[in-house]
């Protein structure tokens, strides 16, 4: 049967999590999926979790990697499906994510790379945080330039995005020689080609695992290697760079301000499907009621 779905999880030493990822993943009922794991020859039980599933996973790869993106490209050379994703392998996806993708894609060819609503859990796979500002502004020049990044846009949430695998192709894959942000590197380029369509539905989910998770631990490594992306790229307005390095609140109140025309995907009850909308949406992904919420918990 003809694969229209590709998911590569790339890991190492993660017994903990793996297994929900997996089955995030394989319990959704998709017979044109394609799963493909790489293992970077875990020292501890990952292995042997990931082989409970064997029959469920159409390739795995487990021998020793140059780090996460490395097994990431491996598995991506084996990709078969129109459709490409990776997912990491502490997070998850929901059990309608593959059937909404599909009929995305299948609906609007013109489409090239997706988004889904941005979600958070903890440690133990609870909720904690869905973004409420449905259908959020991602203009394409300023992913382009460089300026989804925690300093100005914010992230753009890696896990719930999906793409065709002729963008891939297209831009030639992740650059190996970053360490850090290949992901953030690699989103600049599908701009210079695509547009990315937000869609009013939570796709994937993000396991906050704070001083645990490399994104955590070495988020100065991180921030480095998007400077150092970003030097090539246009820079920001003076303006709201200035801003947004005076203080965490500023850059919250920037997204808010920033409104752009955009085009998104939402589901239409009358019509009892997905529709492409266009108009005015925010650069945050929440609304200031949520901003000042998330700020009075954490304080």
């Amino acid at each position: 049967m003809k694969k229209y779905i590709s998911i590569v999880t790339s890991c190492y030493n993660c017994e903990q999590y793996i297994e929900s990822t997996i089955k995030s993943v394989i319990q959704q009922d998709f017979p044109t999926l394609q799963y493909i794991i790489t293992d970077g020859a875990s020292s501890d039980r990952t292995l042997d979790i990931i082989k409970k599933y064997q029959e469920d996973i159409d390739v795995l790869i487990s021998e020793p990697d140059e780090g996460m993106y490395h097994g990431i490209e491996k598995g991506f050379v084996h990709a078969q499906g129109e459709v490409m994703a990776w997912l990491n392998s502490d997070d998850i996806y929901y059990p309608w994510t593959f059937s909404i993708v599909e009929r995305i894609f299948k609906k609007f060819p013109e489409v090239d790379w997706i988004i889904g609503l941005p979600t958070y859990m903890n440690q133990v796979g609870q909720c904690i945080k869905v973004s409420s500002n449905a259908g959020t502004a991602y203009p394409r020049n300023y992913i382009r330039n460089g300026w989804f990044r925690p300093q100005l846009a914010g992230y753009l949430q890696q896990e719930s995005m999906f793409w065709r695998k002729s963008l891939w192709d297209k831009v030639g894959g992740l650059n190996l020689k970053l360490k850090y942000a290949a992901d953030f590197e690699l989103w600049t380029r599908f701009a210079n080609h695509a547009e990315l369509h937000s869609v009013t539905a939570p796709l994937a989910s993000f396991r906050k695992r704070p001083g645990e998770q490399r994104s955590s631990v070495e988020e100065d490594k991180y921030h480095d290697e998007v400077l150092a992306v970003c030097q090539d790229l246009k820079p920001p307005p003076k303006i709201w760079d200035f801003v947004s390095r005076s203080s965490e609140i500023a850059r919250i109140l920037t997204r808010l301000l920033i409104w752009k025309y955009c085009k998104f995907i939402t589901y239409s009850l009358k019509e009892k499907d997905w529709l492409m909308k266009k108009m005015l949406r925010p650069l945050s992904r929440y609304s200031l009621a949520e901003v000042l919420l998330d700020w009075t918990a954490n304080r």
